[in-house]
């Protein structure tokens, strides 16, 4: 399945290995948001989980989404560093090279 990266961010966020309590969720959060392109967003994402035959491949596609996304969120935090001129980790210790 192809998602954006808007929607893999929102399913990290909102999602679980249980797929119909991800789609409540989203639900949810459609009917609690405020802005119109978050709610369309949401809604989007709430009714791609709810295809044909998404039983069969949601866990494992949730799973490999935490794995990639949670690289994604690491490397940009490396990234933000570099940019910010700061090798130092979060203990303000810098990092050997």
């Amino acid at each position: 399945m192809k998602m954006s990266m808007n929607e893999k961010k929102a399913l990290y966020a909102f999602g679980c290995p249980n797929r119909e309590a991800t789609v409540k969720r989203l639900r949810m959060a459609v009917a609690l948001s405020p802005d119109p392109a978050t709610k369309k967003l949401f809604c989007t994402l709430a009714e791609k989980l709810c295809g044909e035959h998404a039983d069969k491949w949601y866990r494992c596609f949730f799973y490999h989404l935490r794995l990639e996304m949670e690289a994604y969120f690491y490397h940009k935090s490396v990234l933000d560093r570099i940019e910010g001129g700061s090798m130092e980790d979060d203990y303000g210790e810098a990092d050997e090279v």
